[in-house]
């Protein structure tokens, strides 16, 4: 079963265009949420106490910021 992935992201972040382009580069699907949306925001605040973006959920596994080796590890299959 595939897992949902979501990733809670800012316009304009440069982090959040390199976990974007990680992802669409291996074919991964996942939705973006821009959180400058209130809706969107909350939800996140609701999830995390982070306010660094990107976060992205997986499953029950949660990714703040982007580190390239650990989205290796994550999404390795």
């Amino acid at each position: 079963m595939k897992q949902e992935i979501v990733m809670y992201t800012l316009p304009l972040c440069p982090y959040c265009a390199r976990a974007k382009r990680f992802l669409t580069g291996r074919g991964i699907m996942f939705s973006e949420k821009n959180i400058l949306i209130p809706k969107n925001f909350k939800e996140l605040r609701n999830m995390t106490n982070s306010i660094g973006v990107p976060v992205t959920i997986v499953g029950k596994r949660i990714l703040t910021r982007f580190s390239l080796a650990e989205y290796e590890e994550v999404f390795r299959n």
